[in-house]
């Protein structure tokens, strides 16, 4: 198949694959909520901020240098793999010993157990991430999107049966836990059958890849505070029910981005990575992937501000109308969010993961101290201001993050986020 094919391809197996991930999170998160305390959905969003952040870690933007580095030899694979794999078992030691003063730090002693518990996840991923990487460099959406549904669907099953019998949050851990472990097994077996693994580790062949990820990493931890440090603040000041009531409503906000964008994101990394010597073509490319990102989140978000009573309704339940405002304040913020989330992309084609890092860098000094303001007062000023901090970095991150890289005027810009209800336009993307 030549790319445009390859490309069409990978969206429609990339879109089952995220459609049916999003149906098996929403409706373990709306059944558990039936025999769950708001006090596990608020310790689990601790404990998933926790490995979250540690999973970053684990990876070292090892991934994204893959994926941006075109020529590849069976030994530079190998050292990777075995560099991660150690890696991950260091994290896996840290967080052990430093889960004590977790469950200190939220006057929580049932924390340390459960963060343990979580952590042999990153072992788990580690067995398995770099395989992954690489099917989805050679377009294999398809062994990708068969192997995480399977996953995801026995998840779902095992997390309600152990509900059902009374196990609380050690649903939400368990049915988690055998997700990593399906998962990143699967990946280990086509990747060995596939492409094999050397016992062979030179750390100067990491060396490139490491100057390209440690950028990559070091944006995504800062951005991963600035996107969820309200959770670690909430949790702190207000306690973990009404942090669990918080986390519900940010992850129905997050769940149509998080299942939606990445259909296309992920397909477009390797295509725009094999444009970044044209910076004319990759210009035009990447704000046709910015107008579809935007058609396809500004009328969900603009339902869900609507409808937000309906909504939280039929999957939470009565006992959560508190959480409605929460929504659609966080449905505004979403929609600016969801325009910079194709940027992502862009960096990593260019191999510019540097300039993510400075940005997130620069948002970094100033969200702790809009949360702090916000809580303060309420829990609704927090949404509020970080709303309000989106909208007001909007032009900022088009002239560092765009036009610095494809030289996009702010008119342009402004244009690709009109919603396109053209079908053919859309389906003209990958032409």
């Amino acid at each position: 198949m030549n790319l445009k094919e390859q490309a069409v391809s990978g969206v429609k197996w990339t879109t089952l694959n995220s459609l049916t991930l999003a149906l098996c999170s929403l409706l373990k998160i709306s059944i558990l909520a039936r025999f769950l305390e708001k006090e596990d959905f608020g310790l689990m969003a601790l404990i998933m901020f926790v490995m979250g952040f540690l999973n970053l870690f684990m990876d070292m933007g090892l991934s994204s240098a893959i994926l941006y580095k075109q020529d590849i030899k069976k030994k530079e694979y190998s050292s990777l793999y075995w560099i991660n794999i150690v890696f991950s078992m260091f994290l896996f030691i840290t967080i052990y010993l430093i889960s004590p003063f977790i469950g200190s730090f939220y006057n929580n002693p049932e924390l340390v157990g459960l963060v343990r518990l979580m952590g042999i996840s990153l072992i788990l991923s580690s067995l398995g991430k770099q395989f992954k990487t690489i099917l989805e460099k050679e377009f294999r959406f398809k062994s990708i999107a068969l192997i995480e549904i399977v996953s995801a669907v026995l998840s779902l099953i095992i997390a309600v049966i152990l509900a059902w019998h009374n196990y609380g949050i050690y649903a939400l851990i368990l049915s988690s836990l055998f997700q990593y472990f399906l998962i990143n097994m699967l990946f280990l077996i086509i990747g060995l059958r596939n492409y094999g693994l050397l016992l062979h580790f030179v750390f100067l062949e990491t060396k490139p890849f490491l100057k390209i990820g440690l950028f990559e990493v070091g944006g995504q931890i800062i951005n991963y505070f600035n996107r969820d440090l309200d959770i670690l603040i909430i949790g702190k000041f207000f306690g973990s029910e009404l942090l669990g009531g918080y986390s519900l409503a940010k992850q129905l906000v997050y769940r149509p981005a998080q299942v939606l964008n990445p259909i296309f994101t992920k397909v477009a990394s390797p295509i725009l990575a094999k444009m970044q010597n044209d910076v004319k073509v990759l210009k035009t490319s990447y704000l046709k992937l910015l107008n579809i990102v935007s058609t396809i989140n500004v009328p969900i978000y603009a339902c869900l501000l609507i409808f937000a009573p309906i909504a939280v309704a039929i999957l939470y339940g009565e006992d959560y109308e508190n959480i409605i405002y929460l929504v659609r304040v966080l449905s505004v913020y979403m929609i600016f969010r969801a325009f910079g989330n194709p940027v992502g992309s862009l960096l990593i084609a260019t191999g510019r993961t540097d300039i993510g890092f400075y940005w997130n860098l620069a948002n970094f000094l100033i969200m702790p101290l809009i949360i702090f303001i916000g809580v303060q007062f309420s829990l609704e000023t927090v949404t509020i201001l970080i709303t309000l901090s989106m909208i007001v970095l909007f032009i900022p991150s088009w002239y560092f993050l765009v036009y610095k890289l494809t030289n996009t005027s702010l008119q342009e810009y402004v244009k690709s986020l009109i919603p396109n209800f053209r079908i053919k336009e859309i389906r003209g993307y990958f032409k």
